[in-house]
């Protein structure tokens, strides 16, 4: 994950702006596209001058991320960072990536079944194994949150309950203003 530091930065850590070669390492493709998609980082919880730092893997002069989501997606384009390479296997990425993924899923509240569920099926079971010793399971995540289940039956009701609202074609719309406007 991401570290804010104000430590004078060590001479392996080197300062890049934002905009030059930072990109989502392929391990962690999947996971920072689920946070993207189910996430919503909040612009204002960003607001700091101390310097984040990023571990990343070099590739071909670029530099790959593998955590600290939140904090990627509210950089700015000349924003400057703090990077230091790591070497690290794939399935070491993969793990963080998730691990990080996971993080922010229990840091919710309330519980969201439908991104449990995303994450669970998109989630490979070498990673499960290697995060909780064991497939993911909603019963490990109520623990780690320390909630009964009855809080994530709720949520899960509510999300079933919900109907979704069909939106009219173009047509029908047109059909709807030339009724209107003849009667």
């Amino acid at each position: 994950m991401a570290k804010r530091t104000k430590k004078a930065i060590r001479k392996n850590v080197k300062s890049i702006n934002v905009k030059d070669n930072l990109i989502v390492h392929e391990c962690a493709i999947k996971p920072y596209q689920i946070f993207c998609e189910w996430i919503d980082a909040e612009v204002n919880e960003f607001a700091s001058d101390r310097t984040l730092l990023f571990e990343v893997v070099e590739i071909d002069e670029q530099y790959c991320f593998f955590e600290g989501f939140r904090e990627v997606c509210l950089l700015r384009d000349r924003t400057e960072i703090s990077i230091r390479r790591v070497d690290l296997s794939k399935a070491e990425i993969e793990q963080r990536a998730w691990s990080c993924l996971m993080n922010e899923f229990t840091n919710l509240d309330p519980i969201n079944p439908k991104f449990f569920e995303v994450i669970k099926s998109s989630m490979p079971a070498q990673v499960q194994q290697a995060l909780f010793n064991k497939p993911l399971t909603i019963q490990h995540i109520l623990n780690i949150k320390g909630l009964r289940r009855h809080h994530y039956d709720y949520q899960t009701s509510l999300y079933r309950n919900q109907q979704p609202t069909k939106i009219p074609s173009f047509s029908e719309l047109i059909g709807e203003v030339r009724y209107d406007n003849n009667n």
